[in-house]
């Protein structure tokens, strides 16, 4: 018998581009969540009323959002383009950063039935984000002789 196995190509990814593609998976995850939340009872309504989870709907408040979800999709491109070193602490901060708003969601919107995908959606996220962290923290060094 002929022992002839096929083994499929398995390249070594750079660190930045794992780094990057997780970012942009984040991405699309809080796309799809919020897309699905348009569908819960009530959201539309809120919307139309400028009523936010915060608060009422101010140019201040959709400041902030914008801030908050710039930054993760600037580390889709930061992640490649900035220096190693800057790279890896920035996706370190803002992984955990990240990963307490996750836990603070999970939290708050546990056992809404009406947020349960939501709930899933950010179980996932904090999945996502705790890779993050783990791959810049053991971001591969250089052995110098």
């Amino acid at each position: 018998m002929m022992n002839n196995k096929l083994a499929l190509e398995d390249i070594q990814v750079n660190i930045k581009y794992k780094l990057a593609s997780l970012w942009a998976t984040l991405m699309l995850l809080y796309i799809y969540a919020d897309y699905f939340e348009l569908m819960t009872p009530g959201k539309l309504e809120k919307m139309i009323a400028l009523k936010t989870p915060v608060g009422p709907t101010s140019p201040q408040i959709l400041i902030s959002f914008s801030l908050l979800l710039i930054v993760p999709a600037l580390m889709v491109t930061l992640s490649i383009f900035l220096k190693p070193i800057l790279s890896k602490w920035l996706n370190i901060i803002f992984s955990i950063f990240y990963g307490f708003i996750s836990i603070l969601i999970i939290v708050s919107e546990f056992g809404s039935k009406w947020h349960e995908f939501y709930v899933l959606y950010n179980v996932v996220e904090l999945i996502i984000l705790i890779t993050i962290f783990y791959q810049a923290l053991k971001w591969p060094k250089i052995v110098k002789e």
